[in-house]
Order: C-alpha cells, then sequence, then structure tokens
C-alpha cells in the first residue's frame, strides 16, 4: 500500500493538536496500556487508526494499539488485513452470529449491541479494554438533533463510555475533527476502504439531519456548525436546563 508514513510537522495545527486534546480532556488513553481500534472498514474507523498510529510512532503518547474488526456477513476483509500488516498492528476479526433479518425494528441499535458483545469477546483475555470508534463533531451533532426530533431528548453520546457488559470502555478520540476534515485526511494519507454496504443499514434519519446541518451552515453563512455543537455540549449552563426544577 502506498500510505503517507513521514512525520510531517504542520500535522499537528491541522489535526494533531484536537485529537491528542481530546485525548487529554476525557483520558481517552492511557500511557502504558493497549487500545483497540473498532476497524469498520469506512473512512472514519481507517482514519483514526492510522491517526492512532502515527500518534504512537511520532508523539509523546506511548500505548499498544490493535484493531478489531467484527464481519456481519460474507465479504472480502483483505484489504484491511493489508493496511493493518503494513503498519505493522495486529489485526482481530470476528464473527456476528446472529441472523439480523429475525429483528426487523431497532436493527442498527442491537446490530451495535451484539458487536460490543462479539468485541468483549475478542477481547476477552488480552488485557485491552478501551475500544476506539471513529465517531467524529458531524456524528455528535447529528446524534443530538435525532434525540430533540426522534426522542425529546436533550443529549448526544460522550467522549468515553464504560460499557458495563463485557467490561469494555469506548473512547472517541476524534470527537474535536469534523467528517470533511476526516474525508480529508484519508484521501491525504492515500488509505484503503472497505467496499462493503450493509444490506440492512437505516441511513435515513441521519442522512436527513446531516443535510439540515449543511442547510443551517448555508443560511446562516457558517463554517464547522459541528463543532460548534461539540463546544457547546462541553459548554452548558446548568441553570437553564429544566429537568431539575421540577418537583
Amino acid at each position: 500500500m502506498d500510505i503517507r508514513k513521514e512525520q510531517v510537522s504542520s500535522y499537528g495545527k491541522w489535526f494533531l493538536t484536537d485529537v491528542i486534546r481530546a485525548i487529554e480532556n476525557y483520558s481517552l488513553i492511557k500511557n502504558g496500556e493497549g487500545i483497540c481500534v473498532a476497524l469498520s472498514g469506512g473512512r472514519d474507523s481507517v482514519t483514526l487508526l492510522y491517526i492512532l498510529w502515527y500518534l504512537q510512532h511520532y508523539s509523546h503518547l506511548a500505548f499498544g494499539l490493535r484493531a478489531l474488526h467484527v464481519k456481519t456477513d460474507d465479504y472480502d476483509t483483505a484489504v484491511l488485513k493489508r493496511l493493518c500488516e503494513d503498519l505493522e498492528v495486529e489485526y482481530l476479526e470476528a464473527r456476528l452470529n446472529v441472523d439480523l433479518r429475525s429483528y426487523p425494528k431497532s436493527r442498527c441499535s442491537l446490530c451495535a449491541a451484539f458487536k460490543r458483545g462479539a468485541m468483549a469477546e475478542a477481547l476477552n483475555g488480552t488485557g485491552i479494554t478501551r475500544v476506539a470508534f471513529g465517531h467524529h463533531a458531524d456524528d455528535a451533532a447529528e446524534t443530538l438533533l435525532m434525540n430533540i426530533v426522534h426522542n425529546r431528548k436533550l443529549g448526544s453520546f460522550t467522549p468515553r463510555v464504560e460499557v458495563p457488559e463485557g467490561g469494555l470502555v469506548i473512547v472517541r478520540p476524534l470527537i474535536y475533527l469534523d467528517g470533511p476534515l476526516v474525508r480529508r485526511l484519508h484521501n491525504h494519507f492515500r488509505l484503503p476502504v472497505l467496499r462493503y454496504e450493509c444490506p440492512y443499514a437505516d441511513k435515513g434519519a441521519r442522512e436527513v439531519m446531516r443535510m439540515t446541518i449543511a442547510r443551517i451552515e448555508e443560511q446562516h453563512d457558517l463554517k464547522g456548525f459541528s463543532r460548534m455543537v461539540v463546544s457547546a455540549l462541553e459548554n452548558v449552563d446548568d441553570s437553564t436546563l429544566w429537568a431539575d426544577l421540577r418537583s
């Protein structure tokens, strides 16, 4: 693979400072411990793997790194194996032995839960409990809007969350980066992508929120609305929230 591997000083200002800030602000990676990337094969997870590999080699952070892909169907994962071989990162693969056709409702959320279980089983005995997901600021903003519209709830996912079942800790080092930047990084580093689309994936609601964010930026002449949302989630005025006022 023709992946860029050289150390470049401008990467700090471009994206590394924000990634390290997220890691340090939320204790996402502990020095001397191992972390495993949930490698779905999409641009976000592949770019996350590369960034953590880069930090492992060219930053003050010291940690072990592995990658884990959970297969949900019969498809070729050779491109992920070659990527990990090229980066000299141990590649793990698990299989999700669940017929998703049996779950017509909430299929995506159930699949995510099944995948977490498969990850916990695959990592059992390795000493690794931290799993890094490639979610970024756009995902956080879309989740916030989806919760408001569909669940009448004010909230999004967090940069670090403990999963009781399996004892995993999910961390999101890309939370300060937005989707367009992650795509530019993926192209810049000449990274591959797994050519597989889940036949059960329901992207309707999230795609609507993605278009909503684009319209907000266009109508108000804004750039980086998703990053603004992340900043707002870190700067909550508790005195204006209603929940604590109810008797």
